[in-house]
């Protein structure tokens, strides 16, 4: 395969490299994923469980996270009633470079210093940000004379704030950096072949432990200490998330749909169906269809 299915193909296109989307279902949750965007998530309501690049973090109403380029990262246990802003942006949108080179030699990611700006946490930075990003919502949706003018200036702005606002707890030491790319490239290599086999109904973590070559034992502590997941929580994870498209965008029998999938049979579809959703196959296809007939929504502001 030419791209690993968990790369998030690019959203952000021409000149103007920016998307702003609020979720336009509840609950919101997006599966383990990476980008070449930076990507910023405004919790609007509700909470939900952050993961990026292998820390957890409980995000709640009001919480700025801020991924940089290539993180690892996902949104789960949703609250029912959470919804979110999303805003992705391209480097290119900077005509200054994005990083901070200190003594030590090592330069300082400007987007990767704190994940989290929180209320509680810096009042003065976190109302600055807050102010930014409503005023880059408001004028990409409205796109009046100037937008991207006053866009541009606003991300610059958001980037100073950072810059001199939050500190980095912990200087990039080499090992650090090696070890951090050793451990992304071990997450893309294990999620690559789960989206491989997903369909695969025999598919068993030393299959994938062989095919990265590490053992399952040391795989099964990696991906618990890196996602706050295991194994099998992925693979389920995966194979519904197929699924719901599926049951979302064609007819096949539901049945058809569970063995595509990869479960071995339709009552163990069904089970797991309902304890991750709520509701059963049937009802979430209804509901989809209800929701096609009568006009929603996801509120995708585009260039």
């Amino acid at each position: 395969m030419d791209e690993m299915p968990f790369h998030q193909k690019e959203l952000t296109r021409g000149p103007f490299p920016l998307l702003v989307m609020d979720s336009f279902k509840k609950p919101f949750w997006f599966p383990l994923h990476w980008h070449e965007q930076i990507e910023i998530l405004d919790i609007l309501e509700g909470s939900l469980k952050v993961l990026i690049n292998g820390k957890t973090w409980e995000g709640v109403q009001g919480d700025i996270f801020i991924v940089d380029t290539g993180l690892i990262h996902g949104f789960f246990e949703p609250s029912p009633e959470s919804r979110v802003r999303i805003f992705q942006f391209g480097r290119e949108i900077f005509d200054e470079p994005l990083t901070l080179a200190e003594d030590w030699g090592v330069e300082i990611p400007v987007f990767g210093r704190n994940p989290r700006i929180s209320l509680a946490g810096n009042r003065v930075l976190y109302l600055c940000l807050k102010n930014l990003l409503t005023d880059i919502s408001r004028e990409f949706q409205k796109k009046e004379g100037g937008y991207r003018f006053i866009i541009k200036s606003d991300l610059y702005r958001l980037a100073a704030f950072l810059l001199r606002n939050v500190p980095e707890e912990n200087p990039f030491p080499a090992a650090r950096i090696i070890n951090e790319k050793n451990h992304t490239r071990y997450l893309k290599q294990i999620f690559a072949f789960i989206y491989s086999h997903f369909d695969n109904p025999e598919l068993k973590l030393e299959d994938a432990a062989a095919a990265v070559g590490l053992s399952k034992y040391y795989l099964t502590r990696f991906l618990k200490d890196q996602t706050g997941l295991g194994f099998h929580d992925h693979l389920s994870r995966i194979r519904l998330s197929r699924a719901k498209q599926h049951l979302a965008e064609s007819d096949r029998p539901v049945i058809d749909i569970a063995y595509l999938c990869g479960f071995r049979s339709l009552a163990t579809f069904n089970r797991v169906f309902k304890e991750h959703t709520g509701t059963n196959p049937s009802a979430y296809r209804n509901r989809k269809l209800a929701a096609r007939l009568v006009p929603s929504y996801p509120v995708f502001y585009d260039n």
